[in-house]
């Protein structure tokens, strides 16, 4: 299925400067995200309130809900650490939990590769800055820009605007870059809808995409060599 747009690229009919990457479940597994937000949470208010976990857990999770995924304060760290009165810090929490931080075997090996072919990489994550910053740490290194939808620019999802807010900073056309995530509306519909090159990343094989968009979902980022390196 890739070799149709790795014969498109030697051909010079893709004008590809910029790759983007979402980062849990792309770059990173979701295990330390998890481990913060229902584990190391519900423990401290556990611990503040002297009630067993179970019972904190239900309360906090219910609290997350009472939010919801719709408002900005769902993704800040800090408004909950305040929220439940925590002496616990961001800092701290994440320490506990860096252990979790799990890069995916083969991301270094990609983003090493396309540096090296001269792209542009960045990140473009759901996640607030405090998260990316703390995960991606081994492999900084290898980008210009992270972009938060969240911390920088107020949104709770990555919309269509969001993707063409971070074109319009990279001063590039939505042509010129390749984004490539773990959510299909996210990551993989909505840049498409503005005319960027996007890639569903399938890691475990659940995608259901039609014939005309079969093309365009990947099992690991080796993949993306692929088609623009190989």
């Amino acid at each position: 299925m890739l070799q149709a747009q790795a014969q498109q690229v030697r051909e010079g009919q893709n004008a590809v400067k910029v790759f983007s990457f979402d980062v849990d479940g792309t770059l990173v597994s979701q295990g330390f995200a998890d481990c913060v937000w229902l584990r190391g949470i519900p423990l401290a208010y556990a611990e503040k309130e002297g009630m067993g976990f179970e019972q904190a857990f239900e309360f906090v999770t219910s609290e997350y809900e009472k939010i919801g995924e719709n408002r900005i304060e769902w993704y800040k760290i800090d408004y909950w650490l305040r929220k439940f009165s925590l002496e616990i810090t961001r800092e701290e929490l994440f320490r506990k939990y860096e252990g979790e931080v799990k890069i995916y075997e083969e991301v270094e090996t990609v983003l090493e590769v396309l540096k090296e072919e001269g792209y542009e990489l960045i990140i473009s994550s759901n996640a607030a800055t405090e998260f990316v910053d703390f995960q991606v740490r081994p492999v900084r290194k290898f980008f210009s820009y992270v972009f938060s939808a969240t911390s920088d620019f107020g949104e709770v999802k990555k919309s269509n605007d969001f993707y063409a807010r971070v074109c319009e900073i990279l001063d590039v056309k939505p042509q010129a870059v390749v984004h490539t995530g773990d959510h299909w509306v996210f990551d993989f519909l909505n840049p498409r809808r503005i005319g960027i090159n996007a890639y569903y990343l399938d890691r475990n094989g659940n995608a259901k995409a039609d014939e005309k968009e079969e093309e365009f979902v990947i099992s690991d980022l080796n993949e993306i060599l692929d088609v623009f390196v190989r």
